[in-house]
């Protein structure tokens, strides 16, 4: 379980990276020839790559293939098998979730003591928009004496662009993200820029409406230079938390988020998130085969159960190898075969046992041309145990696929 958990946190870390990657590559190009509204919709891009391996896939019928025992062996006691290797995958997983939960103490915190200011902040601090369900914004003590009447304007107008946009669930689900992939320098870098986008955006669309303000607009950033910025991860914050140097020259080409624009990116995030769906998808059948020398023993209790035969099975179709002569718990070996670019084979293969099917194992094996790859699982806190060994060699071109019945 714990192997299965953190191999899905890898796959997702390994997407989540070169999400962020191609963000940062594009980056630069994107704010300077869409603008502002369009980058920060451009992060759209990660959780919809995150999400990609959940979406729905065809059915696979998977080609069943019945072994018979060739022995059955009743034995007072067993031989003792080689104990697997011990997995650390459940070590790397505690650690892991250990800093993802202290991560989320130590911004849950920092969240509840804004949360609990109220409307009224300290003078000093930045004015932002507070909350998840019912967001407010909350204002510092001193600001209607540092901003003047047209700046209190725009600033009200900026934290509104945040609250329409949703921007307060936007920055929990980068927090979550952050939480979850603590150990990722990406993933914090993306949390900033992501964040620095925002802002800019928001800049945009108020100056979008009110196009004869950026000299108001200009003043207000450069009074709110010494404002104290809020920690809090689900605030939008109109203080120095983000490039001050930036904003004021996004406000001499500001860019607001059109249709053209929005579509423009709507379609590169789709073209990616397919991309993704597509490399996640099963390897199609091309119509190869492997040949596969199996044998399976099996021990449970004083009995012993061995199957050894010779099956060919297609590359590119899951194939369920099902043993029905244990009667108590019928065992079956699910391969899903796919080549590789040294042309030779790799196999996900799975054990499942029992009615309902209780998973055993499953593990990923590349073994070469003509060698044993063996395979032992036992159940723990017992001494029954699965033996499985796997040779794999090619079939000559002229291969006429058999019935595999056995």
């Amino acid at each position: 379980m714990s192997e299965a958990v953190f191999g899905a946190l890898l796959h997702q870390a390994m997407l989540l990276s070169v999400g962020i990657a191609l963000l940062w590559a594009i980056h630069r190009s994107t704010q300077r020839r869409l603008g502002a509204g369009a980058t920060y919709a451009a992060w759209l891009l990660l959780p919809a790559l995150l999400l990609a391996p959940a979406l729905p896939r065809p059915a696979q019928e998977p080609l069943r293939v019945v072994l018979q025992a060739a022995g059955r062996l009743a034995m007072p006691a067993l031989p003792t098998l080689p104990a697997p290797a011990t997995s650390t995958s459940g070590l790397w997983l505690a650690l892991w979730l250990a800093g993802t939960g202290f991560f989320v103490g130590l911004q849950t915190q920092r969240q509840w003591r804004l949360d609990r200011l109220g409307v009224r902040l300290p003078a000093g601090s930045s004015p932002a928009l507070v909350g998840l369900l019912r967001p407010h914004v909350a204002l510092p003590a001193d600001f209607e004496q540092r901003f003047s009447p047209a700046e209190r304007e725009l600033i009200l107008a900026h934290e509104q662009v945040h609250r329409a946009r949703l921007d307060n669930l936007w920055n929990l689900l980068a927090c979550a993200l952050t939480a979850l992939h603590w150990w990722n320098p990406l993933a914090w870098w993306a949390a900033r820029r992501m964040r620095a986008d925002q802002e800019l955006a928001c800049d945009a669309a108020v100056l979008a409406a009110r196009p004869q303000a950026r000299t108001d607009y200009t003043r207000a950033l450069l009074a709110a230079h010494d404002l104290t910025p809020h920690a809090a991860p689900l605030a939008s914050c109109w203080g120095t938390a983000h490039p001050l140097v930036e904003r004021i020259a996004m406000l001499n080409r500001p860019l607001p988020l059109n249709r053209r624009r929005a579509l423009a990116v709507a379609t590169a995030v789709s073209l990616t998130t397919a991309l993704a769906y597509a490399a996640e998808s099963p390897p199609a059948v091309d119509g190869g085969y492997v040949q596969l020398h199996v044998q399976l023993e099996n021990n449970l209790g004083s009995t012993r159960s061995r199957v050894a035969t010779d099956v060919a099975i297609p590359i590119g179709k899951l194939t369920k190898l099902e043993l029905p002569d244990a009667k108590s718990e019928p065992i079956w070996i699910s391969l899903l075969t796919s080549k590789t670019p040294r042309d030779d084979v790799k196999f996900h293969a799975e054990i499942t046992r029992g009615e309902p099917a209780v998973q055993w194992g499953s593990t990923i094996l590349n073994p070469a041309w003509g060698t044993i790859t063996r395979i032992e699982m036992s159940r723990s806190g017992s001494e029954e145990k699965v033996v499985l060994e796997l040779t794999p060699t090619r079939v000559p071109a002229d291969f006429q696929p058999p019935k595999n019945t056995f």
